[in-house]
């Protein structure tokens, strides 16, 4: 992949698959003209900071995705960067895990996970979807779909029901399982306005949130997820991949 989208959108970008989603796009041949980076703390993002020293397209912006309350101004702010073109691509990364069983399960911990995992990449849709929008009434003859307006929600095979052999973590499996249903039905809606949705899993990998003994690197992970949404096709739209571009059940 050499050309970027011209404008992107990343939540959770401080760190884990996030931080290596900037680390790779800022590589390409044509990277974006605006790559903004979202995180709860940037003046703790370190590591992003100094890709941002390097590489003028990112722009590290302040995100707490459970702050719905905050997302008006964070989206006329990035309006007013994008000097009236739209945004090609949101990255819907951020979110929580906990590997809690049946007995040990609360509800303020079904609320919680719901809340991030659910209810923010939904909200972020909604936000951004005129931006999403204009993109595409700008791009009209586009073919990769990634460079008109994609919507890339990061889901688990976790949340796949027609995977699940091993019962377990019923907060992250009934969130990203209610995930995949906003992707799917987000694809039916949004098809009219040009806007495509891909749900994908990035595999186990080696982040804080996975583990080191995890079997996939982030950069294999990033590698294959920016491969699966460049490639999207209007027929694959709403649908759940794995970061090699295997369809996977629901």
């Amino acid at each position: 992949m050499s050309t970027a989208p011209r404008a992107i959108l990343i939540t959770g970008a401080n760190r884990g698959l996030g931080l290596e989603f900037v680390r790779q796009i800022v590589c390409f041949s044509t990277p974006p003209k605006y790559l903004f980076a979202t995180c709860r703390n940037p003046e703790s993002a370190t590591i992003l900071n100094e890709i941002a020293k390097s590489h003028s397209c990112v722009k590290v912006l302040k995100l707490d995705v459970c702050d719905f309350s905050s997302y008006k101004n964070l989206k006329e702010n990035i309006s007013t960067m994008l000097e009236g073109e739209g945004l090609n691509l949101l990255v819907c990364n951020a979110g929580i895990f906990n590997r809690i069983g049946f007995e040990d399960t609360t509800p303020e911990m079904m609320t919680a996970m719901y809340t991030t995992n659910v209810i923010a990449p939904m909200t972020l849709a909604q936000t951004f979807a005129p931006l999403l929008k204009l993109a595409a009434q700008k791009l009209p003859e586009e073919t990769k779909s990634w460079r008109k307006a994609t919507i890339l929600n990061m889901s688990s095979d976790l949340g796949s029901v027609g995977m699940n052999d091993n019962g377990g973590c019923y907060p992250y499996r009934a969130s990203k399982a209610a995930l995949n249903m906003v992707t799917k039905t987000q694809s039916i809606d949004l098809k009219a306005d040009g806007i495509l949705t891909v749900a994908v899993h990035p595999g186990w990998v080696q982040t804080d949130m996975g583990g080191q003994s995890a079997p996939v690197t982030p950069t294999e992970s990033i590698k294959g997820m920016l491969s699966v949404v460049s490639n999207l096709s209007e027929e694959s739209s709403g649908r759940l991949f794995d970061f090699e571009g295997e369809l996977m059940p629901w």
